[in-house]
């Protein structure tokens, strides 16, 4: 099944390692708000000293929809309880008093109840007008994952109701602001409730487009990779102590000199574990940014028709005429549940064209940075195969598909397998392993027609195989994560060097430099959970929530 995408979300690159090194950040244009800064320098709101401010904001979209909820925390939420709600219509409790209509006071109302969701009208705070009748939900501080008394409106889905709430809301108190991009799960970051990676599990999540995305996302949101992370801190942490007890006491207090191969043997099976974790073949990253497919082979081969039949729709012009394709096209795709960015190319040949001779190096520059590669033949046009050239661009990652089965040349089966012998004939000439080739799972050519539908099945079945067996997250094990963001790959490579630096030291002489490294390791492991100071990176992690999240 092939779902296209109506958008996919930007990778964040490097832009969050390089925060670390004070370089020049990648802002993520989602929302152009105000970003956090410390402390000293905040770009919130200034309240008097004594004022925490309420926080709230719409915790989904702006859009018509059955249901809409707003979300308000802070220590006066409950002041929405109390002055913008009343009991539903068949009660007869709770009505609103002439006195208090129209001054905003609170009305001798009962208290709610934490974590129950009560049925109230909705009524403005000013005027006592009955806006929506809709769901209240009050979590206190102590339940409530901002560490914060936290309420909840769930009304009708009207953007014209939640535009008059957001305006009235200020009303109630001073306190009231409307809350920054991501600031929630910031508060319930800073609160201890979860640490970095679960809030950037939770942003993966609401961005998630495959089941792929999903279900990384669910497995980092849901603590996964925190839990392997702390593991390998402590680690490191067992091992400092070891050699601190060396250093402080050492054999004046009995401490035998063995501890220190004690603490190497430690840090010698975290420096493999991290080792295996970097080199896994970026797929948690893949999986997260999408992987990325380029369809290519020479003119006329029929790549624009496949990527056509991929989009299922004209997104690309197909003519007859050789190089009508003199650009990359990309498009988003949900390919049976993987995030796929296919690219249709120019025909690879040598050509006079300016135009097209830039199109075929753009081509080539694509297949190099491509996840998986379709490279298309015309099993019509046999000449296709004396471009010398041609076949440069296939290797382990290649998927060789030979287009038009449905022509007069191709039907005839001898044909075929001339073409067939003389293509293997001369990428076995170049030394060439490419999927399918001897001893690799698959066929070793995929024959089909774009034009009539035949193959097409098997090409699906196909890409979907090797999508499992290189993105697949069922071997995922819990102390091996799969790195998702740029920024864990970084400080995970910085632990490294420290572990292998810790590893060339002589015991005799750096016992002190040795634990220094060790110090270094943990700092760095810490910097991707967020145990240790990050206010660097905050601001760009939390700027790409949703403002209500």
């Amino acid at each position: 099944m092939i779902t296209r995408l109506t958008s996919m979300r930007p990778p964040l690159h490097k832009a969050l390692q390089e925060l670390l090194e004070n370089s020049h950040s990648h802002s993520h244009t989602a929302l152009r708000l105000p970003r956090f800064r410390s402390a000293s320098n905040s770009a919130r709101p200034s309240l008097s000293p004594r004022l925490t401010p309420t926080i709230f904001a719409p915790a989904t979209g702006r859009a018509k929809s059955a249901i809409s909820i707003l979300r308000v925390s802070g220590p006066d939420s409950v002041k929405v309880w109390y002055q913008m709600t009343r009991p539903p219509r068949q009660s007869k409790l709770g009505k609103v008093d002439k006195k208090d209509k129209g001054k905003g006071r609170e009305s001798r109302l009962e208290e709610p109840k934490p974590r129950v969701a009560t049925l109230r009208r909705i009524v403005h705070p000013t005027t006592g007008e009955v806006l929506d009748e809709g769901i209240v939900l009050y979590f206190p501080a102590e339940s409530s994952l901002t560490a914060q008394p936290t309420l909840e409106l769930h009304t009708h889905g009207s953007p014209a109701l939640m535009s008059l709430l957001l305006s009235v809301l200020p009303s109630l108190s001073a306190s009231f602001r409307i809350a920054e991009p991501g600031e929630f799960t910031r508060l319930a970051f800073e609160a201890g409730k979860m640490d970095l990676t679960e809030v950037e599990g939770i942003r993966d999540l609401v961005e998630a487009d495959t089941e792929a995305q999903r279900k990384l996302a669910a497995r980092q949101a849901g603590g996964h990779m925190k839990v392997a992370y702390d593991k390998m801190r402590t680690t490191i942490i067992e091992a400092s102590s070891l050699l601190e007890a060396l250093i402080d006491f050492g054999e004046d207090q009995g401490i035998d000199p063995a501890v220190y191969s004690q603490a190497k043997g430690k840090v010698t099976n975290l420096r493999t574990q991290i080792i295996k974790q970097l080199e896994n073949g970026r797929r948690g990253e893949i999986i997260r940014s999408g992987v990325q497919v380029a369809i290519i082979g020479p003119p006329n081969a029929g790549k624009s028709s496949l990527f056509n039949w991929f989009a299922q729709r004209e997104a690309a012009i197909v003519t007859s005429t050789p190089g009508t394709t003199r650009d990359v096209v990309e498009l988003s795709l949900n390919f049976n549940g993987f995030p796929i960015i296919i690219a249709d190319t120019a025909g690879l040949r040598v050509t006079g064209d300016e135009v097209e001779a830039i199109g075929v190096g753009r081509a080539r520059e694509k297949a190099r940075g491509a996840d998986l590669k379709l490279f298309i033949l015309p099993l019509d046009d046999p000449s296709a195969l004396n471009d010398p050239s041609l076949l440069d661009s296939i290797d382990s990652d290649t998927l060789i598909v030979l287009n038009k089965s449905d022509s007069t040349t191709s039907a005839n089966s001898s044909a075929t397998v001339d073409f067939e012998d003389r293509l293997r004939e001369k990428l076995d000439e170049k030394g060439v392993n490419w999927i399918g080739s001897r001893g690799n799972k698959g066929a070793e050519f995929l024959k089909l027609s774009v034009k009539n539908g035949d193959g097409l099945d098997g090409l699906t079945a196909e890409v979907t195989r090797l999508l499992r067996e290189r993105y697949d997250l069922s071997d995922d094990m819990e102390d091996t994560p799969l790195i998702t963001h740029a920024r864990h790959r970084h400080h995970l490579e910085d632990c490294l060097r420290s572990l292998e630096a810790f590893l060339e030291m002589d015991e005799d002489l750096d016992l002190v430099d040795a634990a220094e490294e060790l110090r270094y390791a943990s700092l760095s492991l810490g910097r991707v959970t967020g145990v240790v100071d990050v206010e660097e990176i905050l601001g760009e992690i939390f700027r790409g929530f949703c403002i209500g999240k």
